[in-house]
């Protein structure tokens, strides 16, 4: 009988336990917010996006940099009620995989554009940041849509290091403002405040 609850506890030990969307709010378990992925993105509007080496070298950056430099709006912390050790930004990666990958002068286009789920858990599964463990969220952008002035990204929660997606959504963010970087800045910031928003529901999937 000893034997028997022994293999039971070690069986329990070794296979862990399966994460859901309450752990990315339990101050228990690290959550980075990884940002903008761009690597399956279209840009769609021509007219709106007529510069794109300025798009692939100044904007794409600059988007997942407001999430280092302006954390108070762009932040998942508060969304998450997460306390500091339990949450942080890295963006460092994306900034280096959508250097590496993003060829914008191929993907402005003025044809609708879609993402299967299929699509993005295949991507999610090649990532390879440099977080080890805990849980992730991904803002895997579909594409911005200057003809119909809308956002389109995936929110997509990843257990490491696994990469398994424990959940995804498309969500549509509004964009404005002056300038092409604030103006669909503004569309990321519409998202965070929806997740923020919607808090209690995702906690209760």
């Amino acid at each position: 009988m000893k034997s028997f609850f022994l293999f039971f506890f070690l069986l329990i030990a070794t296979s862990g336990w399966s994460q859901s969307m309450s752990d990315f709010f339990t101050n228990k378990t690290q959550v980075v917010l990884l940002g903008l992925d761009f690597t399956q993105c279209k840009f769609i509007g021509k007219s709106g996006f007529s510069n794109p080496e300025g798009l692939k070298n100044h904007a794409i950056r600059g988007w997942n940099r407001f999430f280092a430099t302006e954390p108070g709006k762009y932040s998942l912390q508060d969304a998450l009620d997460l306390k500091d050790k339990y949450y942080y930004n890295s963006i460092n990666y994306f900034l280096k995989r959508n250097d590496e990958e993003v060829n914008t002068f191929r993907n402005v286009t003025d044809e609708d554009y879609s993402l299967t789920r299929q699509e993005i858990e295949a991507n999610v599964a090649t990532y390879t940041t440099f977080e080890k463990e805990g849980l992730a969220v991904s803002f895997v952008v579909e594409s911005f849509n200057k003809l119909k002035a809308e956002a389109h990204i995936w929110v997509v929660f990843i257990s490491l290091p696994d990469n398994k997606v424990i959940h995804m959504e498309k969500m549509i963010g509004v964009p404005g403002g002056a300038g092409q970087l604030n103006y669909w800045a503004r569309a990321i910031y519409h998202i965070v405040s929806q997740i923020e928003k919607r808090a209690d529901e995702f906690k209760s999937m």
